[in-house]
C-alpha cells in the first residue's frame, strides 16, 4: 500500500526513545519502534512487545529499527507494508 494512503500513519512522526526492547532488552533482533510515540518494542518472531504496544495504545504504525537497506513501515490495523515517498521515508525513525 502507499504510504499517503495509509489513514493510521501519524501526521507527527516520532523517532525511537530506546535503542533496545523497552520491555525486555535482550531480544538482539527484530526491534521495532512505534513512529506514533517512539516506542522501541521487539517483533512477533521474539516477545510481541510492539504488537502488545499497537494493541493497548491503538498506535498501528511501526517501523524496522535501526534503520537500513532492508527497513520498512507496516500498519497492523491495515496488516500491510506501506511504500515510503518522498515525504515519508526511513531516515526520519534514526537513533539520534
Amino acid at each position: 500500500m502507499k504510504i499517503k494512503d495509509c489513514k493510521h500513519l501519524p501526521k507527527n512522526i516520532v523517532g525511537p526513545r530506546a535503542e533496545k526492547c523497552e520491555e525486555n532488552h535482550f531480544c538482539a533482533f527484530g526491534q521495532r519502534v512505534c513512529l506514533t510515540c517512539g516506542y522501541v518494542g521487539c517483533c512477533d518472531s521474539c516477545a510481541q512487545h510492539l504488537r502488545i504496544h499497537a494493541k493497548e495504545t491503538g498506535h498501528q504504525v511501526m517501523a524496522s529499527y535501526p534503520a537500513d537497506k532492508d527497513s520498512f513501515i507496516w500498519c497492523y490495523a491495515d496488516d500491510d507494508y506501506l511504500e515510503p515517498d518522498e515525504s515519508h521515508n526511513l531516515k526520519v525513525v534514526k537513533h539520534e
